[in-house]
């Protein structure tokens, strides 16, 4: 058993040097820009009754709302797969779903942010952007 693991080892060292590489990137980035990106929410964002009622009013809008939910899928994935590899998953997870666009994603931000431990670890990250804490 011990022979086939060194031999899978062996056989895909290239590959697992790549992911290695990509994974230490992707956490630096996470890392540099979870706090700047919670920044930029608005700290009353979860007071607002309907903070982003989806308007499509032109061609320009529409593109700029499908970017911003493609970064968020992005950001979800990216998430997901650092949750077993270095990073920062669950909050990278958190900012993709509150950049993309569905229905019931203000039921599901107002669970979370409603979760203590995960209220706290936010505020925190925005502490380091120099940015007032979130209310709920």
């Amino acid at each position: 058993m011990l022979d086939l693991i060194t031999d899978l080892i062996a056989q895909y060292e290239d590959m697992l040097v790549l992911i290695g590489i990509i994974s230490a990137i992707v956490f630096v980035v996470t890392l540099l820009l979870t706090p700047y990106l919670l920044g930029l929410i608005a700290s009353d964002y979860f007071t607002i009754e309907n903070p982003h009622k989806l308007e499509i009013k032109h061609i320009g809008h529409l593109v700029a709302v499908i970017i911003k939910s493609a970064i968020g899928l992005m950001l979800l994935l990216a998430g997901i797969i650092m949750l077993v590899t270095p990073g920062q998953g669950v909050i990278s997870i958190l900012l993709g779903l509150f950049l993309m666009e569905f229905p019931g994603k203000r039921k599901l931000e107002l669970k979370i942010i409603n979760h203590d431990p995960t209220f706290k670890t936010l505020n925190w990250l925005r502490a380091k952007a120099n940015k007032p804490p979130f209310k709920r």
